[in-house]
């Protein structure tokens, strides 16, 4: 998961914004991220609501049409979330909350061994023993193990009782999750709307987005950060789904984050930063919904792996653009976004 802000880090930020959070719009843009953010948790509540009615029809009849429709609602539900991941404050941090939703990076194929554990046991868990458990299994990478393992690749293995009930389970806890997160965003809104340090928070957020899309779930296992190639470091590498995750992100982004970022930039005079950002999200967004699902076959492609550095090279270039906005905003020039614990 994204790296939060520690105690130095977010001091550091709030000294540097200190003309921006000073500035009348800011509130005016906190408002309307925070109504932004909230309609972006609306729409992964509805999308996780949808997974857990997805995964009750098929177990209960367990036919091709239910179990296509159920792997469609959890690739909608798991974009959800990435449109909305960016931020990394506030509620989604209480009781590792991001990590429930999806536990990444999992070098020790963690994900594996929990579900391999639960699918030995005699009888499923219910949601409260999912809940209790550890995060490893209650997210949407659990939930892919169940849908694209080679595992349970079988006509039988997602149908047995207890995979049935697995998954059940794992669904029930992510609708109870997201809906709670909703509604503590909604409480946690006066707060976030009159605090000025969550003006920089959330810019920080975005930009932290933009380096992790470039250094860690593209350029970690496309063997750019160090080491060979390796398709197993990438995010939804069981269902070839890596660069659909990524498109939801620059979606979200692109949904979510830019019209507060355009409020701060319009009082400056700099309306045309947010209009070139907005421009250059549109086209690495295009670039990656008309990319192939999967990143790891593309390792061993060298046209697609082309395509993979283009869209590398892309992100690079948007988290560039952040960066000077940022500087225009009153962050100090020279920001890392990974500064911090």
């Amino acid at each position: 998961m994204f790296k939060r802000l520690g105690r130095l880090g977010l001091a550091a930020l709030t000294l540097a914004t200190a003309p921006l959070l000073a500035d009348d719009d800011a509130p005016q843009a906190r408002e309307r991220w925070h109504q932004a953010i909230d309609q972006r948790y609306g729409v992964l509540v509805d999308a996780s609501e949808r997974l857990e009615a997805s995964a009750d029809r098929f177990c209960e009849q367990p036919d091709t049409s239910h179990r296509r429709r159920l792997t469609q609602d959890w690739l909608e539900a798991y974009q959800a979330w990435q449109a909305v991941r960016f931020v990394d404050f506030g509620p989604i941090e209480q009781q590792s909350r991001a990590w429930q939703l999806q536990f990444w990076p999992d070098r020790k194929n963690l994900v594996g061994r929990k579900m391999q554990a639960w699918l030995a046991a005699d009888q499923p868990p219910s949601a409260e023993q999912i809940a209790d458990g550890s995060v490893a299994a209650q997210g949407f990478p659990a939930l892919e193990y169940l849908l694209f393992d080679d595992a349970m690749q079988d006509d039988e293995a997602l149908t047995h009782p207890v995979a049935c009930g697995l998954m059940r389970a794992i669904a029930n806890h992510l609708a109870d999750g997201t809906s709670a997160l909703r509604r503590d965003w909604q409480r946690f809104g006066d707060h976030y709307r009159h605090t000025a340090s969550y003006t920089g928070a959330t810019l920080h957020g975005a930009l932290l987005a933009l380096e992790t899309l470039e250094d860690k779930r593209l350029g970690s296992p496309m063997g750019l950060t160090g080491g060979a190639p390796n398709g197993y470091l990438a995010e939804a590498w069981r269902s070839g789904r890596s660069i659909r995750l990524i498109e939801g992100t620059l979606h979200g982004l692109e949904d979510t984050f830019l019209p507060g970022l355009k409020t701060l930039l319009a009082r400056r005079g700099e309306a045309a930063l947010a209009d070139d950002f907005r421009e250059a999200l549109d086209r690495t967004r295009r670039r990656a919904a008309k990319m192939s699902s999967g990143l790891a076959p593309a390792l061993d492609d060298g046209a697609a792996f082309s395509e993979l550095q283009g869209l590398h090279v892309q992100i690079g270039q948007l988290r560039h653009q952040l960066e000077e906005i940022g500087g225009t905003l009153g962050l100090a020039r020279g920001f890392n976004a990974s500064d911090g614990d």
